[in-house]
């Protein structure tokens, strides 16, 4: 009589990641010692979940490839083999194929009891299954209402902290004040996010996943930052020391982000903000004007002082600036590409585009050097939940206040933060009255913040106050230094002063015409 032959299957699922196979490995060999079989192989699936597909799993490839060479394929229990009816039954219909015999070592499943009480037991893996995945799923969502972490790693700007079932986020300094700089540069000094991942990765600044391996003590890998990151970095909710999840029916991902509610509609916040709600939203603001066409390729905006602002006068379309450098010397110009070579629709329209930008810029600091910034705040609610954050701050500190001497040095710091606190309670349901958007002060003189940006932030404060320079072609034979008369430089008024009625921007525009040069 032949010797029966069988190999042996364990799969470790995730749930018991910190379980070792060898007990069961060890229980499967005893079991076959006792009947006389010679284990051939023995096949092992780590960290694979028992509902997933049998050719998904590398260890049970190795057992289906060896099926129709053995008698028996044995595992510890039927758990092992799957938790999924329908799995279990594709694996007894390839034993079935090939003439073997699923059983396992505990006696569930022998030669004799048959498939019925296979799949009897199958469904009760199922089943046992299903209630794992109702219990973390009910355990998820009570942390998730405490403000607890649900594990990975925490948001840039932020570090997990705590223990495994209490744990919450902590400001990461250093990361909290990349993420400060970046927002006050996009609202105030008119960075661009393209702009300020070039910077961070030249300045050596690691990038949010070699951030969080540096802070591990976890060797880095060099990424550079790149926009997609910084602009997911900075719109997140979760810089508002939230917790975030995707909207219904969305991939997750910093865009798709909303804030988990709890019973009261509130934001679940399982740390502190690095950003108030003003600055979030203004940066999100700023993000989201800049964001057309977003997941598509974009032509660059390139870096020309006056793209888009120069326009030539004989089509209105807009003048491009070619580089070019002679011995060091920058003889760049503005071209309207309409009036080039033979397909040209007007005459050439060529002038030097360091005596434009030089015009243009002396003209916008004498009309507007001494104006001061403002920029569009619009509502969105914010201010109404960082309302209810203030007064929940004030509450725990009179609580606080309540235990401690008022003329101690403890009790008068406590008094100094709720008087601030409800300072900021009195702007904010001032700022909750607004029920529409309103241009509010947004820094010092333009001509201050003129010197503090490069071209492309000033580019911006051009563009933001309606600046047109429109230029006109060469006259023929005239000398070909520069001819400022060729330049008519025109400010319709920012953006605020547009928005107005009719009579009143037109009175504006007046007043803007006599302080010109």
């Amino acid at each position: 009589m032949s010797t029966k032959s069988v190999v042996i299957y364990d799969r470790l699922s995730r749930l018991f990641a910190e379980e070792a196979p060898d007990h069961r490995i060890a229980a499967c060999k005893a079991y076959a010692a006792q009947r006389g079989w010679k284990v051939v192989h023995v096949a092992t699936d780590t960290n694979v979940s028992g509902a997933s597909k049998l050719e998904d799993r590398p260890g049970m490839r190795e057992v289906l490839a060896w099926l129709p060479r053995v008698d028996y394929v044995l595992a510890a229990k039927l758990d092992r083999y799957a938790r999924s009816v329908l799995e279990f039954s594709r694996l007894l219909d390839a034993a079935k194929a090939t003439a073997s015999v699923v059983v396992t070592a505990d006696g569930m499943v022998n030669p004799e009891n048959g498939s019925f009480l296979a799949n009897l037991l199958a469904s009760f893996a199922e089943y046992e299954r299903d209630m794992i995945k109702a219990r973390i799923t009910a355990s998820k969502e009570h942390f998730r209402s405490r403000g607890n972490h649900l594990g990975g790693l925490a948001p840039y700007g932020y570090v997990s902290t705590g223990p495994v079932n209490d744990k919450r986020w902590a400001i990461d300094e250093t990361a909290a004040a990349i993420i400060r700089e970046c927002a006050d540069r996009i609202i105030h000094h008119g960075a661009s996010v393209a702009g300020l991942a070039q910077e961070l990765t030249a300045r050596g600044i690691p990038s949010p996943a070699d951030h969080a391996r540096q802070r591990d003590g976890r060797k880095v890998r060099g990424t550079k930052w790149h926009t997609t990151t910084l602009r997911d970095a900075l719109y997140t909710p979760a810089l508002r020391g939230w917790l975030v999840q995707a909207k219904p029916g969305c991939k997750r991902g910093a865009l798709t982000h909303q804030a988990v509610l709890d019973a009261e509609g509130l934001p679940v916040s399982p740390g502190p903000a690095i950003l108030d709600a003003q600055t979030w939203t203004s940066v999100r603001a700023v993000l989201d004007s800049k964001a057309k066409g977003r997941g598509v390729d974009r032509p660059s905006r390139g870096k020309a002082l006056l793209l888009h602002i120069a326009r030539c006068a004989e089509c209105s379309g807009p003048m491009y600036k070619q580089r070019r450098s002679v011995n060091g010397k920058d003889y760049s110009t503005y071209v309207c590409p309409k009036g080039v070579g033979k397909a040209g629709i007007h005459r050439p329209n060529v002038v030097l585009a360091s005596s434009v930008d030089e015009l243009v810029t002396r003209r916008y600091l004498t009309v507007f050097g001494a104006s001061y910034l403002k920029r569009w705040s619009e509502p969105d609610g914010s201010a109404v939940l960082q309302l209810s954050e203030v007064r929940g701050q004030i509450d725990r500190l009179a609580g606080s206040l309540a235990q401690l001497d008022p003329s101690g040095r403890a009790g008068q710091l406590v008094i100094q933060q709720i008087t601030a606190l409800e300072q900021r309670e009195i702007e904010l349901r001032k700022e909750a009255d607004h029920a529409e958007g309103r241009w509010v002060d947004a820094g010092g003189p333009v001509s201050v913040e003129w010197e503090r940006r490069d071209d492309e932030g000033r580019r911006a404060l051009l563009a933001d106050m309606g600046t047109v320079a429109e230029i006109r072609p060469a006259t023929p034979g005239a000398p070909k230094r520069f001819d400022a008369s060729r330049v008519t430089v025109r400010f319709d008024g920012p953006e605020w002063v547009r928005e107005n009625d009719p009579a009143t921007a037109e009175l504006m525009a007046i007043e803007l015409d006599e302080m010109e040069p």
